[in-house]
């Protein structure tokens, strides 16, 4: 279980000072105000209401040789998974070790986490998004120092474990560093190939519970967990990495074959290893490849080993009881329930005579244990390579690619589909956008931001190359405040002729690009309005569509977003050639260009200017959250309080105005459901 211990650095915030800009275009010095509605507001031109940016993500990954760390998988998320961080978006690194890809976010969101498969990487990695881009090398045998996420579980799910006392004063005295690392690691540092690394990180995922992957490894009857020397023979440790917030204490005991300690209390002495088994920048300084002479051992002598959960003090460098001990012997440990006393996981790597254990460092019982075993992990090899029995000890299985697209098929969502490998996200995995318009274009209306109010989520599928090859759009339409008869679609950015396969909507003829057709008559389909408070209310209206590419094309050009959602009339005056677009989105190719310019809209196509008026105003809005709409008649300033700030400073202030935080609302004039 990862809850990593690094420290977040504090955000610095600016107050910065912005020049409105006057509706003739000239400029003027007056203090952003409260309006009292939209018409008051006056807002900087070409600013398009955007409440998200795009951020390039550029990761190298290297292993600890310095190589590029190919067909590593990379995860972005909202937070960190153990916090309800959302999935966003997961894709390979290329042959160089490289994962790049453009993804978008909301405006105020300061920082994303990052997750690899890499053994020796630190989880939950902070990528801060303050700027535009994100570059970072990750790994290496000299690691760049990075951030991980900070928390902490509650101490009331971890029980104290029994035996603690145990530790006190009993360790080899080989002295460490202020960080842990012991004065006596070898050199040079082992050589961890890749294949290994795949391997391992096939057998033991992260948050992969291995009760439930493989619960055999886990049986006592069938399969042992610690070491049998069977000659005289130079025992090593190697760590690998760590998946533990904690800073745990790698130890060892040891005895006779023939005289195996009954309980805690028989155990003679334990004999520390690594103070503090942690990845350097990840509150420690170790890194993959580490290795450690325990001694020389003779023949019939077993090797067990525990931690000391949480064992390391990073104030003082020194080293105590933790959260408790836990050990190789399951009965040792604190459990009332005997299947869940299990804590050490070991493997048998035969090409290598590499034995290779992972330590669940939580207690089994506590609901934030995630049972995944490589909290800490490391192996154990001996001089002469044959001199540890491999009886009984599980053998490490070899990857699996069941569908040969080069994706370990641990982390293929499609393991048996070579054309598909990862799901994507947006806004991210379980949570929905919000796209609300006006329905009077080109003349404005009364921005209220009800007229149409439609949810979405986006899963876009990719393939082993990170280029989409399916898409599964979710649409929730929540309002249809307006009188018109409105239709609801959406551009999609690659040519028609490449999509196939298509269900749930119609694909529209004539388009240069891909437009799909959701909702071709909203008031047929939906017969109240959802907006006046007293009144009956329609059920909300779900949409799934689905389709596929012929061609897949790179996520960093067909991208992971909102994309190009839109409204039409169908009466009133209206039809289909009057479409209305999220300001600074273009009009799709069926367009009516004869009506820009018209009434109060201001585009100027020569300007990239789409949907706005005179005054800057726009037709639509899309929030990156479920955007909570006011009620009939309500001007939007009116209902979001810092909605006009946000407008008038450009974006530069209150970039979180839809929010449902402390004087960001006024409920009175917000729709709620009866």
């Amino acid at each position: 279980m990862k809850y990593s211990t690094f420290v977040l650095l504090s955000l610095a915030f600016m107050v910065i000072s912005c020049k409105k800009e006057n509706p003739d275009g000239g400029s003027g010095n007056n203090t952003l105000k409260d309006p009292n509605s939209m018409f008051e507001m006056t807002v900087p031109p070409g600013f398009n209401y955007e409440t998200f940016k795009d951020i390039q993500v550029t990761l190298t990954v290297l292993n600890n040789e310095d190589k590029p760390g190919k067909n590593t998988i990379v995860w972005l998320y909202t937070d960190a998974p153990e916090l309800g961080g959302e999935l966003l978006m997961k894709g390979r690194t290329s042959n160089t070790g490289v994962f790049s890809a453009k993804i978008r976010i909301p405006a105020g969101i300061k920082q994303l986490v990052c997750n690899t498969s890499m053994l020796g990487i630190p989880v939950n990695i902070i990528l801060n998004t303050a700027a535009n881009s994100v570059t970072n090398i990750l790994g290496g045998s000299r690691p760049q120092l990075v951030q991980t996420v900070e928390y902490k579980l509650s101490s009331g799910s971890i029980p104290l474990m029994k035996n603690a006392n145990k530790f006190s004063n009993k360790y080899l005295p080989l002295g460490w560093n202020l960080s842990g690392v012991p004065n006596n690691l070898m050199s040079p540092n082992d050589v961890v190939s890749n294949q290994m690394i795949n391997d391992i990180w096939a057998a033991l995922p992260s948050r992969v519970s291995v009760s439930d992957n493989h619960p055999t490894w886990l049986d006592d009857q069938t399969t042992k967990r610690t070491l049998l020397i069977t000659q005289t023979a130079d025992v090593y440790v190697t760590f690998l990495t760590e998946g533990a917030g904690y800073k745990n204490t790698l130890f060892y005991y040891k005895y006779h074959k023939n005289n195996p300690p009954a309980n805690v209390a028989a155990i003679d002495s334990l004999y520390i290893i690594y103070p503090n088994a942690s990845l350097n920048a990840s509150g420690g300084g170790l890194v993959t490849g580490n290795k450690v002479f325990i001694g020389r051992v003779g023949p019939d002598t077993v090797i067990a080993y525990g931690i000391a959960a949480n064992g390391f003090n990073s104030s003082n460098a020194t080293l105590g009881n933790g959260m408790g001990l836990l050990f190789a012997n399951k009965n040792f440990n604190p459990e009332s329930n005997p299947n869940l006393r299990q804590h050490l996981v070991m493997l048998y790597d035969a090409p290598s005579s590499k034995f290779i254990m992972g330590f669940e460092d939580l207690n089994r019982s506590s609901s934030g244990c995630d049972h995944d075993f490589n909290d800490v992990l490391f192996y154990t090899t001996s001089n002469p390579i044959n001199a540890i029995s491999n009886d009984s000890i599980v053998t490490l299985p070899a990857t699996n690619d069941g569908d040969g697209d080069g994706v370990n098929d641990v982390d293929d969502e499609y393991p048996s589909d070579p054309n598909r490998a990862f799901n994507n996200y947006y806004p991210s995995q379980n949570t929905y956008a919000s796209v609300a318009f006006e329905d009077l274009w080109p003349n404005y209306g009364d921005y209220d931001m009800n007229d149409v109010v439609v949810d979405f989520n986006y899963k876009v599928v990719t393939n082993a190359s990170n280029a989409v090859k399916d898409v599964e759009g979710k649409f929730v339409l929540r309002a249809s405040g307006g009188q018109i008869e409105n239709g609801f679609g959406v551009e999609f950015p690659t040519s028609p002729t490449n999509i196939s396969s298509i269900t749930g909507a119609t694909l529209e003829s004539g388009q240069a690009k891909a437009v799909v057709g959701v909702f071709a008559n909203i008031r047929n389909i939906q017969s109240r309005w959802n907006t006046v408070p007293g009144e009956p209310y329609a059920d909300t209206v779900i949409a799934t569509i689905r389709f596929s590419l012929q061609n897949p094309v790179a996520v960093s050009t067909f991208g992971v977003n909102e994309y190009n959602p839109f409204i039409w009339g169908n009466s009133n005056g209206k039809n289909r050639g009057m479409e209305i677009h999220l300001p600074g989105k273009t009009p799709t190719s069926i367009a009516s260009s004869a009506i820009f310019g018209t009434g109060d809209d201001r585009t100027d196509a020569s300007q990239n200017k789409y949907y706005l008026s005179r005054e800057n105003l726009p037709w639509a809005i899309l929030t990156p959250a479920r955007f909570s709409y006011p009620k009939e008649k309500a001007d939007i300033v009116t209902a979001y309080l810092k909605f006009g700030q946000w407008a008038q400073s450009g974006g530069s202030t209150f970039s979180d105005w839809y929010q449902n935080a402390s004087g960001y609302r006024n409920p009175s004039n917000i729709y709620v459901k009866p």
